[in-house]
């Protein structure tokens, strides 16, 4: 699926004995006399295993970036070309008013500029999480510099999952933006979608990976209990050693009352470690309760998987957009900085307007702000949504759309694919002739342009057989 021309090999193997040589030992190590060393080798090192795995983790995290940004540069492109419905729809407004761009359409406009904000979003994530794999891989014998190291290990299994699920989830909506355009196969972004999908079960399955991510910060809160030094942004959960802490009462952000605020990247990131510490506290209490209440402890998680998936990927976002922020504050070029710090609100505010988690933390006056920030930042960014595909510099051969070209010539591109393709190579389709014997052609010939009131004969020919075409008549 997406990979066609990937053949899948089959091998049977019945009492064969595989000489100790023959065996991979980068990692693990067998002695001579059958005894099995887990992380032997030269390496000696348990913490390198984790290195490989988190590197595939990674290497699909940063293509997931790649396939969202390829399917909104095509459908950006295209609604800032492509017209709908007249701008002035008043009674008795002219129907020669100008049409509308449908990238204007506030919804449509939310649609597109969401998936290009979750698309940076993922890439600077990404580039962060490489660049902390090279310090690792250099530094892998500093205990020092690889303390943080499970917590990277955690946001990376939580990082894939949502990721790769999220990127999914977004070309198909970005297709759908495109309207009948996009279901073309020469848009490009059809193709986009149907090849980049099998991803999100590919590595790690999108719920296993966020469990993966929750069962650290589970762990974590009780490392956080017993006043242990935490890493990275699980140092949030540190309250947690507190007696009778609540989030809810003792880390609350200060209530807002303007729709300004939710433009701050400073009080969104405030916002989403309020989620990701309440979220944990309370899927901790959850566990607690209902091993208290007689469950084992793999009973108490599978019963609370539904909220333990929700609670990792709320913690990945927090991650997200912390190194979101964290590059924007890099950027010194302050217009392009200050299109970034939108962006990065938007990729925040997005989440709170159709996301998880936030119910009970944030109340209906708050919500209603919330979507009203949401509103302005898209216009904020409308101007400039094409130049911020142009950014990634895709070339057109990249993209193969003929809808998504960096000259917006979307019309002329569709006909001449419509030209070249294969279907049209015949005027008459070779299937005709096999039909043929099904159709009136005479009854036809009334719409053919052969009828007499087009061809200006005075009756029809002769032989003409007038009740087959006045009884479909």
């Amino acid at each position: 699926m997406g990979e066609n021309e990937v053949d899948i090999g089959y091998l049977r193997l019945s009492k064969v004995r595989i000489p100790r040589k023959h065996m991979f030992e980068k990692q693990q190590h067998v002695t001579p006399d059958g005894c099995y060393i887990k992380h032997g080798g030269k390496s000696g090192n348990p913490k390198a295993a984790y290195l490989t795995m988190m590197g595939a983790r990674v290497t699909m995290v940063g293509g997931s970036s790649v396939y969202l940004s390829k399917a909104a540069t095509i459908a950006i492109r295209y609604n800032a070309v492509r017209k709908q419905g007249f701008a002035n729809t008043k009674a008795g407004a002219s129907y020669l008013s100008e049409e509308s761009q449908i990238i204007d359409y506030k919804m449509n406009q939310f649609r597109l500029l969401k998936e290009l904000a979750l698309s940076y979003a993922i890439r600077i994530t990404s580039n962060w999480m490489n660049s902390r794999m090279a310090d690792l891989r250099s530094n892998i014998n500093n205990e020092s510099a690889t303390k943080d190291l499970p917590e990277v290990h955690a946001s990376a299994a939580g990082l894939k999952g949502f990721c790769c699920n999220a990127a999914a989830v977004g070309i198909e909506e970005l297709r759908k933006c495109c309207g009948g355009a996009g279901y073309l196969m020469a848009s490009g972004i059809a193709a986009i979608e149907a090849d980049y999908k099998w991803r999100a079960t590919a590595e790690g399955d999108t719920t296993v990976m966020l469990l993966q991510t929750a069962r650290y910060l589970l762990k974590s809160a009780q490392d956080a209990k017993q006043g242990k030094e935490l890493s990275g942004l699980c140092a949030c959960l540190a309250p947690f050693k507190q007696v009778n802490y609540n989030p809810i009462k003792d880390s609350k952000p200060t209530r807002v009352t303007s729709s300004d605020n939710f433009l701050s990247l400073d009080y969104l990131l405030a916002l989403y470690e309020y989620r990701a510490t309440s979220q944990v506290f309370f899927l901790e209490q959850a566990m607690a309760q209902r091993t208290k209440g007689g469950e084992t402890h793999d009973e108490a998680w599978t019963n609370l998987t539904l909220k333990a998936c929700r609670t990792g990927q709320s913690h990945v976002l927090y991650f997200m957009l912390a190194k979101f922020k964290e590059m924007c504050a890099t950027c010194e070029d302050q217009p392009c900085r200050a299109v970034l710090e939108r962006l990065c609100a938007l990729f925040a505010l997005a989440d709170m307007v159709t996301g998880q988690q936030w119910a009970g933390l944030l109340d209906i006056d708050q919500v209603e702000l919330v979507e009203e920030a949401c509103s302005r930042v898209c216009s904020m960014l409308r101007p400039d949504a094409v130049a911020l595909v142009d950014a990634w510099d895709y070339p057109d051969h990249a993209l193969n759309s003929t809808i998504g070209g960096r000259d917006g010539d979307v019309y002329e591109k569709q006909y001449l694919a419509a030209v070249d393709s294969p279907l049209n190579d015949k005027r008459v389709p070779d299937y005709f002739e096999a039909i043929k014997p099904f159709l009136d052609l005479e009854f036809l010939a009334l719409r053919n342009n052969t009828h007499p009131m087009y061809t200006g004969q005075d009756e029809y020919p002769e032989g003409t057989d007038m009740t087959k075409g006045a009884s479909k008549l």
